[in-house]
């Protein structure tokens, strides 16, 4: 009897809770739509209905509130103006959308309303994915670094979904480094100066690049220094044989290898250089000049770029070979020509003035002579031109007095009484 009513109560339960689940929205799968960017998407959505059950409305909305379409009585389908040409319904409630964008990405909402007053409502995510690009490369403490120090930590970050993961390549990649392909992290440990060089980080998901993107978004690449200092010099001298009085000796210093390069100072064991010297801190060179037998000792070659200790190098001149004369010169003497001494009379400023007054006034004297003379000539070519004999009026008539000749000899002239005084 228990068993019975046991079997009867779990039968009730069963059909309540299958009568209740009728009239709903269904998903396909966890929810998640996963999409790479450019392509077109589906949001699956389904329902069920009880029976005598009938959807009368959708509505499918990007959260948390951008309307798209809805639908209603199965009919036609209406699209809202900012989704046009992006999206359309797909089967009996689901949605493409058309080549998707990073946008698109979210949550998108269907949300339904069945004949006998019930409703419901489901939620789909849509994940864009792309491929990396922006990838970058952070180096602790730094890109140069020091020979037999502890470690250097180059990281490689690339956006893309989903996460990339990393590969570290390069021509000098010790063995012994340790990679992360999740974090991108490559660490390399008790820096040795065969670790310098180039290396490349390379980002990956899996997805793939869209036509027209840089493959160079998916690597970059950064160049490690190791600095370290020299570990031993040498000097050689030129010329290698004798050292002869007057002569140049050449004393020059190298190291093996140093990064970056060593400079060198030189000096002379138990006393100073020789005072005819020329010393080439970069080029490591020392130069005796002239030698004479002081120059006999032993000089010394410091060299470093202020990593690890300095090096030095020794080198012994024990003798100076003395010779009769001063080597000849390399350039004949100049000839001298006898020339005739000339002796340039030096004019104090005042008197430079005073000439230069002088100047002025003889100027303004040269053209008033000048003038002067123009003026003589055409006075000249005047008189030149009116020059011979000319009669007057008074000529031309006659009479005992000018008055009277000049009466008779223009018969235009008019008659003058001439009044006369006399004097008792």
């Amino acid at each position: 009897m228990d068993t019975m009513r046991l079997a009867v109560v779990l039968v009730t339960i069963c059909a309540a809770g299958f009568s209740a689940a009728q009239n709903a929205i269904t998903l396909p799968d966890d929810g998640t739509t996963r999409t790479n960017l450019g392509d077109d998407s589906i949001l699956e959505y389904g329902y069920t209905t009880s029976e005598g059950s009938t959807m009368l409305f959708e509505v499918w909305k990007k959260m948390p509130s951008s309307g798209i379409a809805n639908k209603a009585n199965n009919g036609s389908f209406n699209i809202f103006a900012a989704w046009r040409g992006r999206a359309e319904p797909v089967g009996e409630a689901s949605l493409k959308l058309f080549s998707v964008t990073k946008d698109d990405a979210g949550q998108y909402q269907l949300s339904t309303t069945f004949s006998d007053g019930t409703s419901d409502s489901k939620e789909r995510t849509l994940i864009v994915q792309f491929a990396p690009e922006d990838t970058t490369v952070t180096a602790t403490p730094g890109l140069i670094a020091k020979e037999n120090d502890a470690q250097v930590v180059l990281t490689c970050q690339a956006g893309g979904i989903p996460a990339p993961t990393y590969t570290w390549t390069g021509p000098n990649l010790p063995a012994d480094a340790a990679q992360d392909p999740n974090t991108g992290t490559l660490t390399i440990t008790s820096i040795q100066r065969g670790a310098a060089g180039q290396y490349t980080c390379t980002a990956d998901n899996g997805t793939p690049q869209l036509p027209g993107d840089d493959p160079n978004a998916l690597t970059n690449s950064v160049n490690l220094q190791v600095q370290y200092g020299p570990s031993s010099a040498t000097i050689t001298r030129d010329p290698a044989d004798t050292v002869v009085q007057w002569s140049t000796v050449t004393l020059s210093c190298a190291v093996d290898t140093a990064n970056p390069p060593a400079t060198y100072t030189w000096s002379r064991v138990n006393g100073s250089l020789p005072t005819n010297t020329d010393e080439d801190k970069v080029a490591g060179t020392l130069r005796l000049k002239s030698v004479q037998p002081d120059a006999v000792g032993t000089y010394q070659c410091s060299a470093s770029n202020g990593i690890g200790d300095p090096v030095t190098a020794m080198h012994v001149i024990d003798q100076v070979e003395e010779a009769t004369l001063p080597p000849p010169t390399t350039k004949p003497p100049p000839t001298t020509t006898t020339k005739p001494v000339t002796t340039e009379k030096v004019v104090p400023p005042q008197a430079q003035e005073g000439s230069a007054d002088g100047a002025v006034i003889a100027g303004v004297v040269a053209v008033l002579v000048f003038v002067i003379l123009v003026a003589a000539f055409m006075l000249g070519r005047y008189l030149a031109r009116h020059k011979g004999d000319y009669k007057t009026n008074e000529e031309k008539g006659d009479g005992e007095d000018a008055d009277t000749a000049l009466q008779n000899g223009d018969p235009n002239h008019p008659a003058v009484k001439k009044n006369k005084e006399w004097f008792i």
